[in-house]
């Protein structure tokens, strides 16, 4: 037998030994094993390529889902954000049943007794002061000269007030009851106490704004 040949066939016993005892993993990735030439063949180490790249994999899978949970948690925190903000926005735009309450006259209410024509005097100064609003709006910022009422207005107390209905649930409207919508609705106050001399004031200068409201 030549030497070539003697080689050829210690090479083949050699591989044929090797895929036996070599981790499964190492058979698998040595079926690249290919010949070289009449000086016999080698095998392709591509065992630790394989490991790399089933490592790869694995860890792009991992990266994947964890990238895919993430997002999903933001996508999560961002509709709850959304909601939040959207009640949010509800609650603020709409009248709590407290001020609902408070702006109905209390049981056994008994407005402030003062003169007619000093409380009238105070009213209008009232009238025209914008410290009682949270939003910078004085009574006179809707109203002046005769503006902003409705038809209703000159009709007589207590009657039908499409903003007491709608924002407050009030069939009929006392005129100092319409002076507290106004502290709470429009210029987004508190109501004024009930047995308090502004109140009273604004009351008085408010039936005056109604008699200039019929005659002209």
């Amino acid at each position: 037998m030549s030497t070539d040949t003697n080689r050829k066939e210690l090479l083949r016993k050699l591989s044929r030994n090797l895929m036996v005892s070599v981790p499964v993993m190492t058979v698998v990735a040595m079926a690249g094993a290919t010949a070289v030439s009449d000086n016999g063949f080698s095998l392709i180490p591509s065992a630790e390529a394989a490991q790399g790249e089933a490592e790869g994999e694995a860890r792009g899978e991992a990266e994947g889902e964890a990238k895919g949970e993430a997002e999903g948690e933001g996508e999560a925190k961002g509709e709850a954000e959304g909601e939040g903000e959207a009640e949010g926005e509800g609650e603020a735009e709409g009248v709590s049943e407290a001020k609902k309450e408070a702006v109905r006259r209390p049981e056994g209410y008994t407005p402030y007794q003062g003169d007619a024509g000093s409380l009238a005097e105070k009213g209008k100064v009232l009238f025209n002061d914008t410290s009682l609003s949270s939003n910078g709006l004085a009574c006179a910022t809707c109203h002046t000269n005769g503006a902003g009422y409705a038809d209703t207005f000159s009709n007589d107390y207590p009657h039908f007030v499409a903003m007491g209905k709608s924002d407050f649930g009030m069939d009929m409207v006392h005129l100092d009851e319409m002076v507290q919508i106004c502290m709470v609705a429009p210029m987004a106050s508190e109501p004024l106490g009930w047995a308090s001399e502004e109140l009273a004031a604004l009351t008085e200068y408010m039936r005056i704004e109604q008699e200039k409201f019929r005659n002209k």
